[in-house]
C-alpha cells in the first residue's frame, strides 16, 4: 500500500447514498471516487488505481454482482451492498468475488472497519 490514503470507488446510482458514503469515507481517511452505473464503474476502475470497491447490486445498466464477477483485476477490497441479505444473496456476492455483503441501511462504522481490515489498515 502506498503512503497515500486508500482510494475507494463507491458505485451507486442513488445520489443520497453515494453522497453519504462518500462523505463518511472521506472523513475516515479514504479518497473517494463515485460512479453511478456499471459502465461508469468499469471506466473508473480502468482509469484509476482503486484499492476498494463498494458497489450496490441494483444499477441502472446491470448488476453490481455481475460487474464484480466480470473483473479480471479486482480491487483488494470488494464489498457488495444490497437491500437483501438472505443466504442466497450473500452466496452470490461471495461467488462473484466480493469479500463482504452488507445489507442496507449501511452501518458506516462496520463498513469502515471492514475496509480497514481488508486493506490492512489500523482501525
Amino acid at each position: 500500500m502506498s503512503a497515500e490514503l486508500p482510494q475507494v470507488l463507491v458505485l451507486d446510482d442513488d445520489d443520497d447514498t453515494a453522497a453519504l458514503l462518500g462523505m463518511a469515507l472521506r472523513r475516515r481517511g479514504f479518497r473517494v471516487l463515485v460512479a453511478r452505473s456499471c459502465e461508469e464503474g468499469r471506466s473508473t476502475l480502468a482509469a484509476s488505481a482503486v484499492d476498494a470497491l463498494v458497489t450496490d447490486v441494483s444499477l441502472p445498466d446491470g448488476s453490481g454482482v455481475e460487474l464484480v464477477a466480470s473483473l479480471a483485476d479486482r480491487p483488494r477490497a470488494v464489498i457488495v451492498v444490497s437491500g437483501f441479505g438472505g443466504d442466497d444473496d450473500r452466496a452470490r456476492s461471495r461467488t462473484a468475488g466480493a469479500h463482504e455483503h452488507m445489507v442496507k441501511p449501511i452501518d458506516v462504522a462496520r463498513l469502515v472497519a471492514t475496509l480497514n481490515q481488508l486493506l490492512g489498515r489500523p482501525s
